[in-house]
This record gives structure tokens, C-alpha cells and sequence, in this order.
């Protein structure tokens, strides 16, 4: 692994995702991309993608929107995807394989030397609520931009507005009990739920035409509750709290029966349809 990863300031984030954690979410590629379906589609309409223009996507885990990125720049065009994580990355290059103008690089982009201004957008789905300096990160991230480059991604808003992980976590905590609470903003799931914190970093970043909006949309899951409920257990909070718990299977398959007990309102004629609130972000070097 490079040593920017393992060494530097996010060093725990590169473990986390490489090791147990990052190994469930390989093994969830598929349903994983289809549960993000919609906030996949909405930043590649969002982003606005020209063909031969250069893509910059940072955390790109297994790599799905890295792919969608490449189909719309085109073979003039090229689409490098960045994470932390060697596991999600062999998991990308697979998928790529074969594909001329994606390339898939192990590296820390709060720290990372990336060629300079050389990439058009940088886009993201997930990918940025981890680092330890979010505005050393995003400065970073920005130089890699030419100028006017532009920067597209998305957040998760409050864990309130997002049944998929508050049902999840309610269960948990039910059976489990509760996890000492982090404080507001640490590098995770919902560090960048605050519009107004995350516009103010890439102020300070250097980024201008700032813009950060709360969005509407859905996580889909084809199938029955029973199917929505083993993937929400498998990774995510009930994971954290298991391990942390010491939870038994007697435990994961209760929590799993109560997380599919209240999906089951989300069930439609074709699986689950659950809705979600993202924050989704956009700026320019």
C-alpha cells in the first residue's frame, strides 16, 4: 500500500477500509451499486461530463461511479479513481479491466501528489466525509484542477433524515445498547451533514462558486424486507456495534428481524424503495 496511505493522517481510514469493514463492502459491490443507483445517476447528471474531458473521482470504492464518469467522457477522455482502500481497489480494476481510458490509483487524496490542474471535475459519492483536514484535503484536491475546474460530489444529510442507517442503528442500540457518542463532525458517515460546515471548508480551501443543497432521493432494493434488512445489518452501524458489543448471531439475526419488520412500509412491486436525503456539493478552483 502506498505509504501516504499507510502513514499519513489518515492512516485509520486506510486500515477501517482495507481490513474487515472495507472486505463486507467488496463483498456487497453489486447490491451496494444498486441501493446507489439513484445518487450515482444524480451526480453524473449534476456533473455535467463532456466527452474527452478529464474526471478525478475521490474515494471511488469499487468503482461504479468512476465507470458511469468514463462512459461519459468517452474514449478522448480518461477517469482516474482514488481511494484508500487496496481491497475496494482491486474490486474497481477488475471491472475496468480492459478499459482504456479508466485508471484506478491507491493513494490518500488529502496528501496525495496528483499531477497538477490536469483533471476537469472532481466528483465523489461518499467519498469525502474521512479525512483528519478536510481543508488541507480539499485544497489538495484542488490543485489537481485546472482552473475553473470544476467539483461535484455528495454527503449524507442528518442520520434523522435517512431511514436506511437511523432504522439500522435504532435496532442496534435496542438490542446492543448505545456506543459512547462521537462529537459532531468527526471524519465518517455523517461528518459532512451540516451544509453550511462543508460550504465553509472549501471556502477556506480556496474553492469559489460554492454551492451545497439537501436533495431528495431513494436507496433501492430489489427483493423483500428480509433481503434490505441482511444488507443494512451486514455493513454500517449494526456492524460497528456488533463488533464493539461482542454481538452473537442470536443477536445479528434479531436485530436483522426488527431492521426487516420496519422496512417492510418501503416495500413496493419491486423491492424496496427507501427514502434518503444527501447534501450534494458543487465549487470550482
Amino acid at each position: 500500500m502506498a505509504a501516504d496511505a499507510t502513514e499519513g493522517p489518515n492512516a485509520a481510514q486506510a486500515a477501517f477500509w482495507t481490513e474487515q469493514p472495507g472486505q463486507k463492502w467488496a463483498i456487497h459491490q453489486n447490491r451496494l451499486d444498486t441501493l446507489f443507483t439513484e445518487v450515482t445517476d444524480l451526480l453524473i447528471a449534476r456533473s455535467a461530463i463532456e466527452p474527452g474531458e478529464s474526471i478525478l473521482d475521490i474515494g471511488c470504492g469499487t468503482g461504479a461511479l468512476t465507470l458511469e464518469a468514463a462512459n461519459k467522457c468517452g474514449p478522448a477522455g480518461r477517469a482516474l479513481g482514488v481511494d484508500i482502500s487496496e481491497t475496494l481497489l482491486a474490486v474497481s480494476r477488475g471491472r475496468a479491466a480492459g478499459r482504456a481510458n479508466i485508471r484506478f490509483a491507491l493513494a490518500d487524496a488529502q496528501t496525495h501528489a496528483f499531477e497538477p490542474a490536469a483533471a476537469d471535475i472532481m466528483i465523489s459519492r461518499f467519498g469525502t466525509m474521512f479525512f483528519a483536514d478536510p481543508v488541507a484535503a480539499f485544497r489538495n484536491i484542488a490543485s489537481a484542477l485546472r482552473p475553473g475546474g470544476r467539483l461535484v460530489f455528495a454527503s449524507w444529510a442528518p442520520a434523522a433524515q435517512n431511514p436506511w442507517s437511523h432504522i439500522a442503528k435504532t435496532a442496534g442500540t435496542e438490542r446492543l445498547g448505545s456506543l459512547p457518542a462521537e462529537p459532531p463532525r468527526t471524519p465518517g458517515q455523517f461528518a459532512f451533514a451540516e451544509l453550511d460546515y462543508v460550504t465553509d471548508i472549501l471556502g477556506k480551501a480556496g474553492l469559489t462558486d460554492i454551492e451545497g443543497a439537501e436533495t431528495e432521493t431513494r436507496l433501492f432494493v430489489p427483493g423483500t424486507a428480509d433481503d434490505a434488512a441482511d444488507l443494512a445489518t451486514s455493513i454500517g452501524p449494526v456492524a460497528v456495534l456488533m463488533r464493539e458489543k461482542n454481538g452473537t448471531e442470536e443477536d445479528r439475526k434479531a436485530i436483522t428481524a426488527d431492521v426487516a419488520n420496519r422496512l417492510a412500509a418501503f416495500v413496493g412491486p419491486d423491492g424496496l424503495r427507501i427514502p434518503a436525503t444527501v447534501n450534494v456539493f458543487s465549487a470550482r478552483r
